[in-house]
């Protein structure tokens, strides 16, 4: 999105993991600088080359999404057919305020619609975003999965999310 940069902000380099610098996911990469941003940055790995958090492509959100402010960041994993919201840890509860929640629940809408999920990382701890409710899946290992399965309930089968072990 033009006018919208990374300035000031380096959620990202906390949030994420990061392979190749076997940097895990919710840990300050111990290249960062967190006032003025990679101090590797000629040298930073291809994922964080090619990484742009949903606030700079997201044309539908304003300023309070920029990561510094809302204290969480968004990502689309295509492969996955997921929104995935980042939340920092010591903000556990960021992405519950408002505005934040309803349009997080407008995309789970849409996302279930289209066979996806939205998807909440608080450090290892995920939560599905359902329109209706939010499932805490509790702490999902590195070698485990999020699978759909479909659930039979009064109202007739509905999708539901549940941890797999890998196979």
């Amino acid at each position: 999105m033009a006018g919208r940069s990374c300035e000031n902000c380096t959620l990202c380099c906390k949030l994420l993991e990061v392979e190749p610098l076997e940097k895990p996911r919710a840990v300050w990469c111990p290249h960062c600088d967190q006032k003025h941003g990679c101090r590797i940055y000629e040298r930073r790995p291809e994922a964080c080359q090619s990484f742009y958090c949903g606030y700079r492509r997201i044309e539908t959100i304003d300023d309070r999404w920029k990561p510094s402010k809302a204290k969480f960041l968004i990502n689309y994993e295509e492969a996955e057919n997921r929104i995935v919201v980042h939340v920092d840890p010591a903000r556990p509860d960021a992405w519950r305020i408002e505005p934040y929640y309803s349009t997080i629940k407008q995309w789970s809408r849409r996302a279930l619609a289209d066979h996806g999920m939205v998807l909440v990382w608080t450090g290892s701890n995920a939560t599905i975003v359902f329109p209706d409710r939010d499932k805490n899946l509790g702490q999902v290992r590195d070698d485990q999965y999020i699978v759909p399965v479909e659930r039979m309930t009064p109202l007739g089968p509905q999708i539901d999310f549940e941890i797999a072990d890998a196979p």
